[in-house]
């Protein structure tokens, strides 16, 4: 219990963890298949610190919530950031806030709505609104495995600057570009429980711009393997990649994510 306490901490005092995830799916995605609440609190925190020429401190904390209604449909928040400093230094600062709403796994097919707000500063992403509904669809639903898809469209409005570009790529009179559009999105989900203390689930997704650049799209994968520890402790492994075929700016076009925590539920 004393190592669940110090988590508490970390959460209330240290601020919300970062995915580079363009739409977050809450099944299974940040914390274990769906259980009967009306309250989900969901929150995998790490921090470590070394000492350099300079202090070096990362934190990172994902925080999810969710509120069960009686028609079967919840509202979700969930709130990512990623922050290291070097000193006084910000080496990253990437994170976002998501509120979405969706069917509990009841319906064939259902709406699902969502709103978006992100950065990454290491990206030279300033800011990045998002708003947009997806079609879910269920192909089914089991007590140890499930297979969703989901088809949608979402608007968003984007700000850039040069932090992320070569230095060597950057003009003299650089100023933010600012990128608005609409975008095709295309999702598929998929869970697998493989016993009492272990639980795998991943997901995918594609958005098409509607501009010239429709065949090129940005590709969105994740994988999260849980495995229990105790009644509200998890210890998770995580990977993530994006893969953006027409950025914004002269950035790579291929970014990743790896990374291992511990996970309350409440």
């Amino acid at each position: 219990m004393k190592l669940e306490y110090l988590f508490i901490f970390l959460i209330l005092f240290g601020g919300p963890e970062s995915v580079s995830a363009q739409i977050i799916n809450f099944d299974r995605e940040n914390y274990q298949d769906s259980v009967s609440k009306k309250w989900d609190i969901s929150t995998l925190a790490d921090l470590s610190s070394d000492k350099q020429v300079k202090d070096l401190l990362d934190l990172s904390v994902k925080s999810s919530f969710g509120r069960r209604f009686k028609n079967h449909y919840s509202l979700y928040l969930i709130a990512n950031n990623d922050i290291v400093l070097n000193g006084k230094s910000t080496v990253q600062n990437e994170g976002m806030l998501h509120l979405r709403y969706r069917d509990l796994d009841s319906r064939k097919i259902s709406p699902e709505p969502f709103i978006q707000y992100q950065w990454n500063g290491a990206w030279g992403m300033i800011s990045r609104y998002l708003a947009g509904a997806n079609l879910r669809y269920k192909f089914y639903d089991q007590p140890s495995s499930d297979f969703y898809g989901g088809l949608g469209l979402f608007y968003e409005n984007e700000k850039w600057d040069w932090d992320g570009v070569d230095p060597d790529l950057t003009p003299i009179n650089a100023s933010v570009r600012n990128r608005r559009l609409f975008r095709l999105n295309n999702y598929w989900k998929t869970s697998k429980k493989l016993s009492d203390f272990a639980d795998i689930a991943a997901i995918t997704y594609v958005q098409f711009p509607f501009n010239q650049n429709f065949l090129k799209p940005r590709w969105f994968f994740e994988v999260n393997s849980y495995f229990k520890a105790s009644k509200h402790l998890n210890f998770v492994i995580h990977w993530d990649h994006v893969l953006d075929f027409a950025p914004v700016m002269s950035i790579d076009h291929f970014y990743y994510s790896y990374s291992t925590g511990l996970q309350l539920n409440f």
